[in-house]
């Protein structure tokens, strides 16, 4: 009689569970179309509205705002830092430095609509300051490996150098600065980061 019993709840608790995680995921996609749309601090009400619930079952699933936001966050950095395939150490520089760029420009400009909002929230929330840290780990990692030639024939003492000053060149604010403060297209920005990167080469090889 237990086992029944037990059998009978099962698919009841699943389809709980499913649609806990159903509301769940449209407040956080909500939210994030909002932030995607220019909202700084996307209000409850809109996001609720969004998403097709109450204000209150938005408060269900996440504490405060703060925490509905770093959900939001964390979605988007997950996507841009996995959608960064290796860039194999081989090759004309000039061919993967391109690559670096092109992959840069495309996550970055998924992010661009949105950067006031991220910069907002890691001011106010140190969870989310380390989630955003990690796209800058990720980008010294993966210079790290994409020119690992270029980066081993250099002097011990301006290797590491080299790569801060690669990881500053594409960081997501160089390209935001790039895009929105200085007004230039997406190639025209490729284009501009990419004489940064190969003056940087370029300068480190002249002092040797």
């Amino acid at each position: 009689m237990d086992g029944q019993t037990l059998h009978t709840k099962q698919p009841h608790t699943a389809g709980r569970g499913d649609r806990v995680a159903r509301t769940r995921e449209s407040i956080v996609a909500s939210a994030l179309a909002l932030a995607a749309a220019g909202q700084v601090a996307p209000i409850v009400r809109d996001i609720a509205q969004m998403a097709g619930v109450s204000a209150r079952t938005v408060f269900q699933h996440f504490a405060d705002t703060a925490e509905l936001y770093v959900a939001v966050l964390g979605r988007v950095l997950a996507a841009l830092v996995g959608e960064a395939p290796e860039i194999a150490a081989a090759g004309p520089v000039e061919t993967r430095i391109a690559s670096m760029i092109n992959q840069c420009a495309d996550r970055y400009e998924q992010l661009r609509p949105m950067w006031t909002f991220v910069e907002t929230l890691q001011r106010r929330s140190p969870e989310a300051a380390d989630m955003i840290s990690k796209i800058y780990s990720a980008n010294t990692a993966q210079l790290s490996q994409a020119f690992a030639p270029e980066l081993g024939a250099l002097p011990a003492e301006s290797r590491q150098r080299t790569l801060t000053a690669l990881a500053l060149a594409i960081a997501p604010e160089s390209w935001v600065v790039l895009r929105q403060r200085l007004g230039l297209s997406v190639d025209q920005a490729r284009d501009e980061l990419g004489f940064v990167v190969q003056s940087v080469f370029a300068t480190e090889a002249a002092r040797r």
